[in-house]
């Protein structure tokens, strides 16, 4: 069910990101409300995932511990936090920098939004730099600096090669999205709890064939 709610999140993200770029060289400010709306949808999306990951690995792992370890008693759940947060690292790490790189989008539209306002005359220019149309060096370098990092600062090739590459994040989102409902729909089993299942049958039958021992014992203590 997490999977799912970060699916639809991230696909929101894609989105709100495709129209934020379609919309720059029209409307300066929803353009940018959209982008930086877009970005905070990825990052929330990224953390779901990330963390649903990590919890389901945390009881997986512990789980598989556990059973692995019924017929003895040096089960320490210590090393299984340890190991956990061992192999997490890297989504960890790529968690922490994309969250980074969303917050820092977020203010880039935000001041953009803020310069917008107070100074129309860059957006006229920010329109014809986006639209190819000609624009004076100074007034260039104006709108690179301060709408830098936006969709107002972007060239209609870097638009279009933005949004394609917005688009396959949406397909990929929206591919995932299905996978998952299908998944939840048929039961949302895990590989791990057939193995699982398999061990228990197998300590049953041992434990039929102890207490057919011990049975036999009591009848006949000395066979």
């Amino acid at each position: 069910i997490s999977n799912i709610v970060a699916g639809t999140t991230g696909a929101a993200s894609g989105l709100l990101s495709i129209l934020g770029l379609g919309l720059a060289p029209f409307t300066a400010g929803a353009s940018l409300v959209l982008s930086a709306v877009g970005a905070g949808l990825g990052a929330a999306s990224a953390v779901a995932q990330v963390s649903t990951s990590i919890v389901e690995y945390s009881n997986e792992s512990s789980a598989k511990a556990q059973a692995s370890h019924l017929t003895s008693t040096d089960f320490d759940k210590g090393k299984v936090v340890a190991k956990v947060l061992c192999d997490t690292i890297p989504q960890i790490s790529s968690l922490a920098g994309k969250s980074v790189q969303a917050l820092q989008n977020i203010a880039k539209n935000v001041r953009a939004i803020k310069l917008a306002k107070v100074k129309p005359r860059l957006v006229v220019n920010a329109r014809r730099f986006m639209t190819a149309q000609r624009i004076s060096a100074r007034s260039g370098r104006q709108v690179q600096k301060a709408f830098g990092g936006t969709a107002l600062a972007m060239t209609k090739g870097a638009r279009i090669m933005s949004g394609a590459l917005s688009g396959l994040f949406l397909a990929m989102d929206v591919a995932n999205l299905v996978k998952d409902s299908d998944h939840l729909k048929n039961g949302a089993k895990a590989p791990s709890a057939d193995e699982m299942r398999q061990q228990a049958r197998e300590l049953e039958n041992k434990l039929e064939k102890l207490t057919k021992i011990c049975e036999s014992l009591k009848e006949d203590p000395n066979p």
